[in-house]
Formats: structure tokens, sequence, C-alpha cells
């Protein structure tokens, strides 16, 4: 039986967050893995809306916050930081851009609020860049990302982007699936060396 939300033979995902549907274009077939939905935004954005209505991810804590998203791909997990009055820099390699502004302007227009250059914008961003990351004005209130631990050799310039991006009151939330590679082990320990991590519990998922 197949328990993934997502399957590669559908041109478009539809995800219900906050009394909004969602429809999230995507091009699984394509050679950039940023084309596709991945599991986890749909887990992070679940997430957000169950814990939305109070707490530190409360619409009322979060409303006004800055937010990057790395490698945002579809742009599921910002969208939903958006929806929650954020307002969002999604990020990723210039080949996905026109996706995904397309899924940002179509949604955050059928929910009828600012978009791009309001509560969520889209902007070319390679791991490891520092004129790229200093344009984007860090610090942020929150840096998200899903699925983006899957090639060892991106580790590296990933944890070098998130700590530039990063202040003193920063929050990471990141989402991702555990593969029998390691991978997501060895981003931890890179990111104990500089934040305090914490693994949310089933519970509160």
């Amino acid at each position: 039986m197949d328990d993934r939300f997502n399957t590669p033979h559908t041109a478009a995902v539809q995800v219900d967050v906050f009394g909004y549907n969602l429809v999230i274009m995507q091009d699984p077939n394509s050679k950039h893995l940023g084309t596709t939905v991945w599991d986890s935004s749909i887990v992070l954005a679940k997430f957000l809306e169950r814990n939305c209505k109070k707490g530190e991810f409360s619409a009322l804590k979060l409303s006004g916050k800055r937010v990057i998203e790395l490698g945002a791909g579809c742009g599921l997990a910002g969208l939903a930081m958006g929806l929650l009055g954020c307002h969002v820099t999604m990020t990723d390699q210039v080949e996905v851009l026109p996706l995904l502004l397309r899924n940002v302007e179509r949604n955050m227009s059928r929910a009828k609020l600012a978009c791009p250059d309001g509560l969520c914008s889209v902007a070319e961003l390679n791991w490891g860049n520092e004129l790229q990351i200093a344009a984007m004005e860090p610090p942020f209130d929150y840096i998200v990302g899903t699925d983006i631990v899957y090639a060892e050799h991106l580790l590296q310039p990933l944890f070098q982007t998130m700590v530039l991006l990063a202040g003193s009151k920063t929050t990471v939330l990141m989402a991702y699936e555990f593969r029998e590679n390691g991978l997501d082990e060895k981003l931890l320990s890179l990111c104990r060396l500089h934040f305090d991590v914490k693994k949310v519990p089933h519970s509160k998922v």
C-alpha cells in the first residue's frame, strides 16, 4: 500500500489549509526535484494548521513575522506561513522560480491576500552564495525547509546559509522524510553547533 500523500502522476495537488483549498501545480516528470510537491511540505502545512490557535505557532504570534523558505519548490510550506499573516520570501534555484511564482500568485490571489510583493515574494537563492544571502536582508524570524535534506554535498552550504540568515531569535522549522542514508542526523549534528535543536513530538503533528 502506498502511504505517500502525493504521486508522480498528477499535475496538481489540492491541500486544504486554514479553510483555503490550495491548488499546487507540479511537474514531477521534470529533471528538477523542486518541481514536485513533497510529502513533508504537506505535513508541515497541516502541522501549522493544527497548532495555529494557540502557542508559538498561533496566527496571533506569527502575523507580521519575516519568514524565508529554503528550497521552496512548489511553495506549499511558504504559502501556509503566508496564510498565517507572515511576510514570506520563498527561494529556490532559478529553474524552479516560474512554477513557484505561478503557485504563489494563483493561491494568494484566490485567498484575496497580497502577492507577490506583500505577504509572499519569490527570489533566487543558491545555498552558500553570500551575495544572494545578503540580498535577502537577514536576519529572519523564521527559516523554513521541507524535504531539502537529500544529498550530502549540500549539507555544508545549507547549514552555512541557515547560519547567515539567522539571528539570535530565529526559529528554524524543518520537516523531512527519514532516509536510510543518515543525512538527517548529519544535518542535525551540524545544526547543534549553532542552534538549539528540538524534535516535534508526534502528538503535535
